[in-house]
């Protein structure tokens, strides 16, 4: 049988569908490598459906889970999505690994709070551990420090805080903390499901008796401890592996991801390694001319998409701050090329970087996404479902719909732990229609807090009628309002005059210019992308000895852009030049 959707694929991204032993399989940017997992993931579905197999996807980011799990729910059928599980990798090591046999590790304690940078606890926890070594004064890059906790599979410590000495000492304390307020961190669920795996081949054995493939997106993102783990249960001999990644993309040293790693891998489980995806459906000529000068491919990266008739040149600002080249520059090139606002994005090494310009932007009239935009946390349960509310109420449109549906299953994921795909059949549209029959009674009266108030109550009790989730869930999404308005005091907003509009706002990214860390961007896409802070002390980094890492990170940013890109190298007080990624040994462009 031949899978949904492959008449789409590129020859190669066929050949790469076609191959039925291992793979590690390289993507330039902007090559549907996530297309191709998805027509993997559903041909291989389709291979299992009469049996117990499944097929097990593994992916960097929620995001990225999210998409692929919609996009995949809509090859197939009725009841196929018990033959498939997309996750994180700390999700699988979460609920297949360290939940249904921690108990097998000595003094492992059931935590049952995954503790994350926005979790309440999060910095009283840091600042408690780091008390413990008389170490008070935590900055930002201390707490993303502890953030990033990881472990070699010798147990040591690896990343950011292996580099900062106070917070190695105080990890220890940190991870003892986390247990007596029932918590478990990311770096603790690896290194957990790792010693489990090998010390109880057995566990390994039962997975890949489950799953048939395990398919791994961002593989260049691996670190040493999960390719450890990855090659425990390849010893099994019972599963296939699928990897796509792309080693000039990888970017995410400070959690312990090695590139280094990806080849050997490759050759410890056999895998083809030659099958390469290097037509770029995203960008320009142009564009794709500086990707290749900072990292050349062989074959080299072709431009295949709309925009491979687009010619216009890659633009270095020097003598304006990052504020007036935006305005003075970037913002009349939109308009002179018909790029909406909502295409654009300003890209930055760090949040720290954007957060003065996103408060200049939004004084000057410009509506803006991005650090200092949204008043309250993006992870609190009901933010993202009222701002879609919002939007499919103030704006609708087919896709503000589809959005709507997406944020509801995601909201319903998240209150209950299930992924309730019959959100999407004739019952779910029934709550769906309710749902937005009573935004729309909310949204006439009163400002943004009424609708909050009163849309998280009416959205427990659909929701409850329709039997998707119990008495306790429903009252989630009320409790989720009041946590996100004391965020918002924090924040000193004005909570008296803040409309449905503006969380709308959220909803309609067409309408908004993004701002955005070039890591936050990885995997998207803008028709127009300003890069900000291209000097030398910011790129490379004053204080990295890794100028190829740093490199790296610059080419997710060049390679984020379509039509437009940017350079801003501001002034400032030290005199920096611009970039060396600017010069003869990069882009070229000075």
């Amino acid at each position: 049988m031949v899978a949904r959707g492959v008449e789409q694929l590129t020859q190669q991204q066929r050949d790469a569908l076609a191959w039925q032993g291992n793979l590690l399989l390289t993507a330039c940017p902007g090559s549907g490598k996530t297309r191709t997992l998805i027509a993997k993931l559903v041909a291989e579905v389709e291979k299992v459906r009469d049996t117990p197999k499944s097929i097990c996807c593994i992916t960097y980011t929620n995001t990225a889970v999210q998409e692929i799990e919609l996009r995949t729910a809509e090859q197939l059928g009725p009841g196929d999505d018990r033959h498939f599980s997309v996750s994180t990798i700390h999700a699988f090591c979460l609920h297949e690994i360290l939940r249904p046999y921690g108990w097998l590790r000595p003094g492992f304690k059931r935590a049952t709070t995954i503790l994350t940078r926005e979790s309440p606890d999060f910095e009283l926890i840091a600042q408690h551990a780091a008390a413990q070594v008389n170490y008070f004064q935590l900055t930002q890059s201390d707490y993303e420090a502890f953030e990033s906790l990881s472990l070699d599979p010798r147990g040591n410590l690896v990343g950011l805080a292996a580099e900062n000495v106070a917070i190695a000492r105080a990890a220890p304390f940190f991870w003892q903390r986390c247990a007596e307020l029932d918590y478990i961190d990311f770096g603790t669920i690896i290194y957990g499901a790792y010693c489990l795996l090998r010390d109880h081949p057995k566990i390994a054995a039962t997975l890949c008796a489950k799953y048939a493939w395990f398919l791994i997106d961002e593989f260049q993102d691996t670190t040493e401890l999960q390719v450890e783990i990855l090659k425990l249960l390849h010893a099994t001999d019972r599963s296939r592996f699928f990897a796509v990644g792309d080693l000039a993309q990888c970017i995410y040293s400070f959690t312990g991801a090695k590139p280094e790693l990806v080849e050997p891998f490759g050759r410890d489980i056999g895998a083809k390694m030659d099958l390469t995806l290097s037509g770029n459906f995203r960008s320009s000529p142009k564009i794709i001319a500086h990707a290749e000068r900072l990292f050349p491919r062989t074959p080299p990266m072709t431009a295949e998409g709309p925009e491979k008739v687009c010619v216009i040149e890659p633009v270095l600002v020097r003598t304006l701050s990052n504020f007036h080249a935006i305005t003075e520059r970037f913002l009349p090139m939109l308009e002179e090329q018909a790029i909406p606002l909502g295409e654009a994005t300003i890209l930055a090494k760090d949040w720290a970087s954007l957060i003065s310009l996103s408060r200049q932007l939004r004084e000057f009239g410009v509506p803006v996404v991005g650090p200092g935009a949204r008043p309250y946390r993006r992870s609190r349960l009901f933010a993202s479902l009222a701002e879609q509310l919002c939007g499919a109420v103030t704006d609708p449109t087919p896709e503000s719909n589809r959005q709507l549906e997406r944020a509801l299953f995601h909201a319903v994921r998240d209150a209950t732990g299930i992924a309730r795909m019959d959100l999407f059949s004739p019952s779910g549209r029934v709550v769906f229609i309710r749902l937005m029959h009573e935004a729309k009674r909310l949204a006439a009266p009163g400002g943004a807090i009424h609708f909050l108030d009163n849309m998280s109550r009416a959205t427990g009790q659909i929701l409850k009628d329709a039997e998707f989730v119990d008495d306790v869930q429903a009252g989630l999404f009320y409790a989720s309002v009041q946590e996100m308005k004391v965020d918002m005091q924090r924040q000193q907003i004005d909570i008296a005059n803040l409309s449905v509009l503006d969380l709308g706002l959220f909803a309609s990214p067409d309408k908004a210019l993004r701002l955005s860390t070039i890591h936050y961007a990885k995997g998207r896409e803008y028709g127009a992308v300003a890069m900000i802070g291209v000097k030398q002390g910011r790129f490379p980094h004053i204080r990295s000895d890794d100028v190829e890492a740093e490199k790296r990170q610059f080419y997710v940013g060049v390679t984020r852009a379509r039509r437009l890109l940017m350079y801003i190298s501001e002034p400032d007080r030290w005199a920096n030049p611009p970039s060396p990624f600017l010069g003869p040994q990069g882009v070229n462009i000075l």
